[in-house]
Parts: C-alpha cells; structure tokens; sequence
C-alpha cells in the first residue's frame, strides 16, 4: 500500500459519500474502499496486536510489503442532512479541546506501532470533520489547549501537556505524550453539502507517520 493509495480511497470517499452517520460508518466506508483498490491486501478493523494488547487499530492493513495501521476521528456539529432515501442526524460532540487530543495521540500511537510492528511500513492519522473549530486559529493564543491546537498549516513535535488551569475532567486519562517526528498540518476540502440544519462543509487532515 501506499499514501496515494490511501488519498485516492479517501477521493473517491468524496465523490460517493460525502457524509458519514458515525466514526464506525467511516471506518467501514474507508476500508471498503481501500479492500476495493487493494483486493489482495487483508484488511481488519479494530486489530488489536499480539504485541500491544491493550491497543486497538482502527484500520490495519497487510500486504505484501508489510504493515500499515490508520487511525481515524470523525467530530462533528449537529447537523442534519438528507439525499433521495437516507436521512444524516449529525451529533454535536463539541469539546474541541479533547478531540484535538485525542487526534494527536493517535499519531503517537502510530508512532508505538512504528517501534512494536516489525512489519511496519508507514501509518496514518486521519480526523473529518464539519467543525471549523478545528482547523481555523484560535482567537486567543494562550490557553489550556494551546499545545494540541490542530489549525492550518501549524508543524507539532516533542512533549504535548496541558496548559496551567487545566481541570482534572478535562486532563483525566489524557496524560502529557510525546511525538518523535515533525508534522505539519494541513486541512483539504472533503464535501460541501446542503444541509437542514448546521454545517455541510467538512474537512479533513491525514498525518503520515513514516
């Protein structure tokens, strides 16, 4: 497998689907269409490793080079959209500051799996998203969250903590982490949709860990 591999799944994702009901319906919708460009690659979802048993990988996926573990968040603003036969009723689940987070580690667990998986060729991080919160600037520069902002064009590397004044409901089971290499992010157009209610754009980053 390879990264076009995965930017092509993800384009035609954009061109069939455009919006998902859940994070496990994206699972899935990314899968079929990585098994669909990969026909002979084994693909699980939910793979738990022998050598990590704690950890579950939401996309994994082995060929003939190797390994390649995906990581993927969907956040969303409540929103509510319909086609011809199938109606979308988007949860807002808010906390930005928890989501960034939880994205981030993903790319950390990547990076664990770089060090455990002898197979490992490269991996992905991948966030959707139709909540502007995520990819644009913050407005005040200094806050809890400063070190897990994910806007635009922004490069993150080395120890992530919480900011001073951070509450233990916000930094419980999300301890400070560490990542090994420099990335940037970078946001690209995934749909805009006609939508009832909230907000039909959505967009989304993928992180390669090499």
């Amino acid at each position: 497998m390879t990264t076009e591999n995965v930017k092509y799944a993800i384009e035609q994702l954009k061109n069939t689907q455009k919006i998902f009901h859940s994070e496990a319906d994206f699972q899935f919708s990314l899968a079929w269409q990585l098994q669909k460009i990969l026909p002979n690659a084994k693909i699980r979802l939910e793979y738990c490793p022998a050598f990590a048993p704690d950890m579950h990988i939401d996309i994994y996926v082995l060929d003939e080079q190797g390994s390649f573990p995906i990581e993927l968040k969907y956040k969303t603003k409540r929103t509510v959209a319909s086609n011809d036969f199938e109606v979308f009723n988007l949860k807002n689940h808010g906390a930005q500051d928890l989501g960034r987070y939880d994205y981030l580690y993903d790319i950390s667990r990547v990076e664990k799996m770089k060090k455990l998986d002898n197979k490992f060729v490269s991996g992905y991080a991948i966030i959707l998203t139709n909540d502007f919160g995520y990819w644009k600037p913050p407005v005040y520069k200094d806050t809890i969250d400063s070190a897990f902002r994910i806007y635009e064009g922004r490069i993150i590397t080395g120890t992530l903590s919480w900011g001073e004044g951070a509450g233990i409901g916000t930094t419980k089971g999300r301890d400070s982490f560490h990542l090994s290499a420099q990335y940037q992010i970078n946001w690209l157009p995934f749909s805009d949709i006609d939508v009832e209610i909230g907000s039909g754009i959505f967009k989304y980053c993928l992180v390669e860990v090499k």
